[in-house]
């Protein structure tokens, strides 16, 4: 495999994985609708995003390297960018409490339920990987 579809490969799985936790933070901001209520959600809703978009970014920003002549690209761009990742969403994170009405629990529930979601998805997502292949070679 050339390295080009390769890191289209590595790319959409990325992608897929982070979007999987976007989707986990908008479940957990529409149970907090229905349980607590409107505030609580849209301050679930922040906390999440303040973890997610970063991460968004993150994956933007390190996976167009792919293949073994990139790899010190790669790990000096996963580096930089996680550096980078988490320098965001903490200034994310206290504008959000600064200057939005939010509740500052919620908003904390959101940003680790965002932190959780993403390595659940990656259990599983990896897990499930590993099952097919083995049923494939197995």
């Amino acid at each position: 495999m050339s390295a080009t579809p390769l890191r289209k490969l590595v790319q959409h799985e990325a992608y897929y994985i982070v979007a999987l936790q976007l989707l986990g933070v908008v479940v957990l901001a529409v149970l907090a609708l229905l349980i607590t209520g409107k505030t609580s959600s849209l301050s679930v809703l922040m906390g999440g995003m303040a973890y997610g978009l970063p991460n968004l970014a993150f994956v933007w920003r390190v996976f167009r390297y792919s293949g073994a002549r990139q790899m010190t690209q790669f790990m000096a761009a996963f580096f930089i960018g996680e550096m980078i990742k988490l320098f965001l969403s903490a200034i994310l994170f206290i504008v959000i409490v600064k200057c939005l009405p939010v509740s500052l629990l919620s908003v904390l529930i959101g940003f680790v339920g965002a932190i959780v979601s993403f390595w659940v998805v990656c259990m599983w997502h990896f897990s499930r990987q590993n099952r097919l292949q083995q049923g494939v070679t197995g």
